[in-house]
């Protein structure tokens, strides 16, 4: 596994490739969020060990921040308040941290290199069985079967991601390499063989409709007809949860 970190700024792509180079130095994988249900729903399905929060682009709304927190339902990382007037911020919070924007450099990355990463969730066995066979039910359904190299390779990564979402931001990284391991072959076989059974299935008439959802084409764009794997097992992931 890795530590992951979410940004949440809705202009400043130069704090955005700032912020990716560090991460990618402390080995964190950094998601970027433009809107704010985005960022909660990456918080709620991926816990992230930090959150960066561009309050020079949104005002931080602490009063949800603490609602959130007391409610003790999700867990709730740290929380990094980039902003260029931190004199303004005098919130008392162990889990809230005030940063200068202009000078960040060094605080941000001095918070990485301490902040541990969260282990997985301890999963029933009985629950990762059924995800297993809804899976399986559902791959069936749109003519993804053990005819196809991919299949096993498919079902195995719906069950890793469904154990620990935040691996949805490393399949290249963590994922593939893992299930390459785990079946002897080379990572690229992996990645080749789920593209190769995801675009036959896409191909059939009868699932037009619901490849569409999946990569988000429509009349009114021009996205491909064929989800990346990515989309693909992030669609399953939502079926089978």
């Amino acid at each position: 596994m890795c530590k992951s970190a979410v940004l949440f700024s809705k202009r400043d792509y130069s704090l955005g490739e700032a912020l990716r180079l560090i991460c990618r130095n402390e080995k964190v994988n950094l998601v970027y969020c433009l809107t704010f249900p985005e960022l909660l729903n990456n918080v709620i399905n991926s816990n992230p060990e930090i959150i960066f929060y561009d309050a020079e682009s949104n005002e931080f709304p602490y009063n949800i921040y603490r609602e959130f927190k007391e409610t003790n339902i999700f867990y709730v990382p740290k929380v990094v308040v980039l902003t260029n007037n931190p004199e303004k911020y005098n919130y008392e919070d162990e889990g809230l941290f005030i940063v200068d924007k202009r000078n960040f450099s060094g605080n941000v990355t001095a918070m990485l290199s301490k902040t541990k990463e969260r282990e997985a969730k301890s999963i029933d066995p009985e629950k990762i069985e059924c995800v297993k066979s809804k899976t399986t039910k559902l791959l069936s359904e749109i003519g993804i079967t053990t005819k196809y190299l991919g299949y096993e390779y498919i079902r195995e990564l719906v069950v890793i991601v469904y154990k620990d979402k935040r691996l949805l931001q490393s399949f290249n990284k963590k994922v593939y390499p893992k299930l390459a391991m785990r079946y002897n072959t080379q990572v690229n076989n992996v990645e080749r063989n789920i593209r190769n059974a995801i675009t036959v299935a896409s191909q059939r008439s009868k699932n037009r409709i619901v490849f569409d959802e999946i990569s988000g084409r429509s009349a009114l764009n021009d996205a491909s007809p064929i989800p990346s794997n990515k989309q693909f097992i992030t669609w399953l992931l939502d079926k089978v949860s």
